[in-house]
């Protein structure tokens, strides 16, 4: 069996190679990055769309462009960023994953956030 640290490690790894492929190939360039389904179906954002294009202006420190993409991802990446190296810290100094517990209330904050998020997307792009 794989030990936590290993596991938490390729984690890791995985994600600093992605960044640095969506750093070296933007979404805006390239187009082998895959499309929304929700998109595709519909014509309409989904509160998801534009995340990856985020991600990748970020990278490139262009917070403002970042923001257009996706509003929610940007704001919300540094509240995943910290569970997630809490989740890490933990996996190396223990060798177990334990995920740092959450309030309750804040998932059902989370997934409220998106739904309004997602509306006033679509209201904003006039096509509600």
């Amino acid at each position: 069996m794989i030990s936590a640290r290993a596991s938490a490690s390729g984690i890791a790894a995985i994600v600093v190679a992605a960044a640095a492929v969506l750093y070296r190939f933007p979404p805006q360039q390239y187009s082998f990055y895959p499309r929304c389904p929700f998109f595709a179906l519909t014509g309409r954002y989904c509160p998801g769309c534009g995340a990856t294009r985020a991600a990748a202006e970020l990278l490139h420190g262009h917070f403002r462009s970042a923001l257009h993409f996706n509003a929610a991802m940007v704001l919300l990446l540094p509240l995943l960023t910290a569970y997630f190296l809490a989740t890490y810290w933990t996996a190396l100094r223990r060798n177990f994953i334990e995920w740092p517990s959450v309030p309750s209330w804040s998932w059902k904050l989370a997934i409220g956030c998106f739904v309004i998020f997602g509306f006033a997307r679509l209201l904003a792009a006039g096509t509600l």
